[in-house]
């Protein structure tokens, strides 16, 4: 008799052997037997609904399948979205891909708010997305439905309206910021070229641990980095191909330990031995036994803890460490990744766009010299002081759009339902908000929507913001499901900039060569190499 270990390796031998030809036969009987028997999958049952598109490169029998894998492997997956959502209009778009539900695209603002808002309970991530983030997300807001969902969602709403969190947050932002100027100042003095994509993603990680969890992990200025933020980030490539391949095949490279499967493994194992290090720490420090008492903190994991104590779980939820785990790892990809993200972006656009910079500049420095702030470098600026950078926020705006955190948001569809254009979509698909197209579509955002153009935020005669419908601007997340931090990230992301930009010039050097890692969120791909100079006095207005 074989023995499981054996036979593990057997089986291992023989999925590499068959490799991709074996996989895409096997997988085309399964797509025969299914076109078999549901020949009318989200295809209009009456002539009076709209007839779902077809990209031109739909094949027979593999229909999407290898275009949707040449297109993860090449690395330009959104922009080919972009121009199949700009053929048809921002019509709903239909891909079948083998071994994998149907997926329908959409990309106007009509379709999100139907999804997002009138017909939310019919499209919740849904099971196919909860397994797919369950390694990575466990059972955190990301990654939760139903009741589960609305008790941490309840929790996290009455944090983020906290005024205790709020002035912890600055506090915490500006003291890390110094040590992010010192590390920019440094290599201005010496003329060096730094990755400036990963020094920001070491402070977000830096800042988001202590205002989370209380916890200072040391990394931002150390020479190394820390373990985390690579796996951290590999897990977020590795789960997105869990969306592009069959679930038996992922599954079955999960369980041998193979591929990228198997690496993912390893990351998350370092994932968890660092959070649940950030865990056990919070924990001893509301211990009754510990220095400050149970109550003093005011990191989120505290607050949290504090907010749920009268909640009929709660002895169960402060004594699980997994529960806390998924809180943790969810609020990091929430908090790191958006803001190191987005900065990255911000700063390319005002390399691209240096009239942009001019303009932000000019507006920090006199706003600063209004509010009596001492020194040029802006290092004491408030919530109160940035919240009047309307030109700043603008741009800000404008860089979420362009390059939103979560590119592609799946919808999980319960029920047979027919949108509000009149396209009929078939239960057990998936519905696929494509937020990063639709910001460069012209019929939602006029000739330019492809360019980065800051003054379409400002009204031209009152020099105020103009409110956009976040189901247009759905960088946030829309309807029930908008994100809590997003104006703790804006605020964030407004102080850091006004310290950098009172104080430095900074060029991304081959700015045209820098493109995107396709993940779950838009990071940059690979490194982005900046130089750092003195900032100069501004000659140049505003917008007009």
């Amino acid at each position: 008799m074989l023995s499981i270990a054996s036979l593990r390796d057997k089986i291992a031998f023989s999925v590499i052997n068959v490799g991709v030809g074996g996989l895409v036969v096997a997988s085309v009987i399964v797509l025969l037997v299914r076109s078999r028997n549901n020949p009318t999958t989200n295809e209009p049952t009456t002539s009076d609904l709209r007839k779902i598109h077809r990209p031109d490169m739909t094949l027979p029998l593999l229909e999407n399948t290898i275009d949707i894998i040449r297109a993860a492997r090449d690395g330009d997956m959104h922009d080919r979205t972009v121009e199949i959502c700009s053929q048809f209009n921002g019509e709903p778009i239909l891909f079948r891909s083998i071994g994998m539900p149907d997926e329908i695209v959409v990309s106007t603002p009509e379709a999100f708010e139907d999804v997002l808002k009138t017909q939310f309970r019919n499209f919740p991530k849904g099971s196919f997305m909860c397994e797919n983030l369950k390694d990575l997300l466990g059972d955190g807001i990301f990654a939760a439905d139903g009741e589960q969902w609305v008790h941490q969602r309840k929790t996290a709403s009455n944090l983020f309206t906290m005024r205790a969190l709020r002035d912890s947050m600055t506090a915490t932002i500006q003291r890390h910021a110094i040590v992010l100027f010192n590390i920019l100042q440094r290599a201005s003095d010496s003329g060096e070229t730094l990755d400036l994509f990963r020094l920001l993603n070491r402070f977000t990680f830096e800042a988001f641990a202590e205002i989370g969890f209380g916890v200072r992990m040391g990394c931002l200025d150390s020479d190394e980095e820390h373990p985390f933020q690579k796996a951290f980030d590999h897990a977020q490539r590795a789960l997105l191909l869990r969306f592009i391949r069959p679930g038996w095949f992922w599954k079955t490279q999960r369980w041998l330990g193979l591929g990228v499967e198997g690496e993912l493994k390893k990351d998350i194992e370092v994932i968890n031995a660092t959070v649940l290090g950030i865990v056990e720490k919070a924990l001893a420090r509301r211990s009754p036994n510990s220095c400050g008492g149970a109550n003093e903190g005011q990191d989120i994991v505290s607050l949290f803890l504090d907010s749920t104590g009268s909640s009929p779980n709660a002895e169960n939820q402060q004594s699980d460490p997994m529960y806390l785990r998924d809180i943790v790892v969810n609020f990091l990809i929430a908090g790191r990744d958006t803001t190191a993200q987005t900065l990255s972006w911000f700063f390319l656009n005002l390399t691209k766009n240096p009239h942009v910079e001019t303009a932000i500049r000019s507006e920090i420095m006199e706003k600063f010299h209004e509010t009596g702030v001492e020194g040029t470098d802006a290092t004491n600026a408030t919530m109160q002081d940035v919240s009047q950078l309307v030109t700043l926020e603008a741009a800000l705006k404008e860089t979420l759009r362009l390059h939103p955190p979560v590119p592609m948001v799946p919808k999980y569809v319960v029920e047979d339902t027919t949108l509000a254009d009149g396209t009929f979509i078939k239960a057990k698909s998936l519905i696929v908000l494509a937020t990063y197209a639709m910001a460069r579509m012209q019929q939602v955002w006029g000739p330019a929507a492809a360019e980065f153009k800051p003054e379409r935020w400002i009204d031209s005669t009152t020099g105020k913001l103009v409110a956009v419908s976040p189901y247009k601007f759905a960088s946030f997340n829309a309807g029930p499901r908008l994100c809590l931090g997003m104006n703790l990230a804006m605020l964030e992301m407004k102080l850091v900039v006004v310290g950098l930009l009172s104080r430095f010039h900074i060029e991304v050097q081959d700015p045209e060569k820098v493109t995107y890692e396709v993940s779950l969120t838009l990071p940059v791909k690979g490194s982005l190499d900046v130089k750092i100079s003195r900032a100069t006095s501004p000659t140049e207005p505003a917008f007009a």
